[in-house]
């Protein structure tokens, strides 16, 4: 029996698309919700609109310059849920419960994220059935 990996709620949840700013146009018509941050990520290439549904963050995401790994989800796949995050209580100990379980994994140790100081690590899009998947 596979161990229970337990969370606190979904953290985020990213949708990939072609044009961020008709995107958010399109949340903030038809949701009437605010804006909660924006952001660019260099090193992912990404420029992120954020949006909070109780502790539940969605984001959408846009490539930066046709390179990164949305640009390349969006020809594979078209628009899209790319991403969804879990938040957990301890990135570390939930690895390890997910290596115990052998999902398949991207990330063998937990990265930072320094700006939110948060540990996080993903599982491969193979052990989630085409979704990349976080535990934060």
């Amino acid at each position: 029996m596979p161990e229970k990996l337990e969370t606190n709620f979904v953290d985020h949840i990213c949708i990939a698309v072609k044009d961020l700013k008709q995107a958010e146009e399109d949340y903030v018509n038809a949701f009437g919700w605010d804006v909660a941050y924006r952001y660019d990520d260099e090193p992912e290439k990404i420029r992120v609109v954020g949006f909070m549904v109780g502790p539940t963050a969605i984001e959408i995401m846009e490539d930066l310059d046709g390179t990164g790994e949305v640009s390349k989800f969006i020809a594979r796949s078209g628009e899209g849920v790319m991403l969804i995050s879990y938040n957990v209580d301890n990135c570390e100990k939930s690895l390890g419960i997910l290596k115990r379980n052998k999902a398949t994994l991207i990330d063998q140790k937990p990265r930072y994220f320094a700006e939110h100081d948060r540990n996080f690590a993903f599982i491969h899009p193979r052990a989630t059935h085409g979704i990349l998947t976080e535990v934060i």
